[in-house]
């Protein structure tokens, strides 16, 4: 029988391990090692689970379960978050425990509605509602749009857990479960990736809702998320690191992004990228083409600037370079400033494109004027992309 893992006293992680997942939210996150589904149970006078997991690993959660309360019902059932990976497992708890007193915020029962077309008696709940489970008093808090409408997360007093969902989850998987067992470095980095790829949109909504927690003045000893470890010993430095996510705290780096068939606009971008490298600018420069976007928004998150570059096509920027255009857009950047580049043969068209729609995802250009490149640049050419990149190393490290 697989065994829950004891957070604290009357405290339990009751999740799965997908080891094998390499791919999350369909094949926009790509991942390295797995990650958990987190669910946990509370035993008090009453038996409360929060959050259940995937439908496919529900059984998986129930041995977990079993192997603390055996056959003892459980009285609630949390559910902070419908999206399928953390409510898939909903209905047949349901079934198993008929008994079971659901919670969950307004926006919660209309989607789990949408998605499971099951009525059930939910204890509607909103910031500052509490639950009494005996020892423990439960506050819930709101989080809509961290990262669905109906996101919430549970604070338990005397025990000085916050149940947080999604928000400052990563994509750890291991059977040391807690942060200080994996080290701060890769924990931040982790949550980092976590962030950019499923949070970033929502900045100003993270933002306000960690002024909120932090002026509700809650003695916090963990963070248990519904994806990877758990936060005991660096919950300070996350705190700091969320804030820096939310407000796109950025330091002297650019994130290069480029299409290129016949080497001409790859050529430019290393150009540019040798001008600002040489002139104390961290840069990060990738083909789009062999880059998943998961991994350019994070290295993206704490850039000052972004270059994008494309040959033309038919009068038209490459259809990654076009995909990445639209994601960068979705994501809603913030102060960060921008560029296009590329070469092309016989119409100089796409340059303007790119940066018309770099400006229409909300980012300003680094200079007027459109940087394009007439078929092969010649080594006079990338002398002057280069003094270009000193250029711009210029303007960004003024700002």
């Amino acid at each position: 029988m697989k065994q829950a893992i004891q957070l604290k006293e009357n405290m339990y992680w009751v999740g799965v391990h997908d080891f094998n997942c390499r791919h999350f939210h369909g094949d926009l996150f790509p991942i390295s090692e797995g990650t958990t589904y987190n669910s946990y149970l509370i035993v008090d006078e009453q038996i409360t689970l929060i959050d259940t997991v995937e439908e496919e690993f529900f059984d998986i959660m129930m041995e977990r379960i079993h192997s603390i309360i055996g056959d003892k019902p459980i009285d609630n059932v949390i559910v902070q978050h419908a999206e399928p990976d953390h409510s898939g497992g909903f209905v047949k708890f349901m079934q198993a425990y008929p008994n079971a007193q659901p919670y969950t915020s307004n926006a919660g029962v209309k989607i789990m509605l949408k998605q499971y077309f099951r009525e059930y008696d939910y204890h509607k709940v909103k910031t500052g509602d509490t639950l009494c489970t005996g020892d423990y008093t439960l506050t819930f808090v709101e989080m809509p749009m961290i990262h669905w409408p109906d996101n919430m997360l549970t604070y338990v007093d005397k025990a000085n857990i916050v149940f947080s969902n999604d928000a400052f989850g990563q994509h750890i998987a291991s059977y040391d479960i807690f942060d200080d067992a994996h080290g701060l470095a890769k924990c931040i980095d982790r949550a980092k990736d976590y962030y950019a790829n499923i949070v970033m949109p929502y900045g100003m909504q993270v933002a306000n809702k960690l002024k909120q927690i932090q002026e509700m003045g809650l003695p916090i000893d963990m963070i248990a998320p519904a994806h990877g470890i758990i936060w005991r010993t660096y919950i300070k430095e996350l705190f700091d690191a969320y804030q820096e996510f939310a407000t796109f705290a950025a330091k002297d780096k650019v994130v290069i992004v480029y299409e290129s068939v016949w080497k001409h606009t790859q050529m430019m971008a290393e150009a540019l990228a040798e001008g600002l490298g040489r002139n104390s600018i961290c840069v990060k420069i990738f083909k789009c083409s062999l880059t998943s976007p998961a991994i350019i928004m994070k290295e993206l998150l704490d850039a000052k600037a972004i270059l994008v570059g494309s040959g033309n096509y038919n009068n038209a920027m490459a259809p990654s370079i076009a995909a990445f255009l639209e994601k960068l857009a979705s994501c809603k950047v913030k102060n960060k400033k921008a560029l296009g580049f590329g070469s092309y043969g016989w119409a100089d068209v796409v340059t303007k494109q790119v940066n018309e729609r770099l400006v229409r995802a909300g980012l300003p250009l680094l200079q007027d004027g459109v940087v394009s490149q007439n078929y092969t640049p010649t080594q006079e050419d990338l002398d002057a992309l280069m003094e270009l990149g000193k250029t711009l190393a210029a303007e960004i490290k003024a700002n």
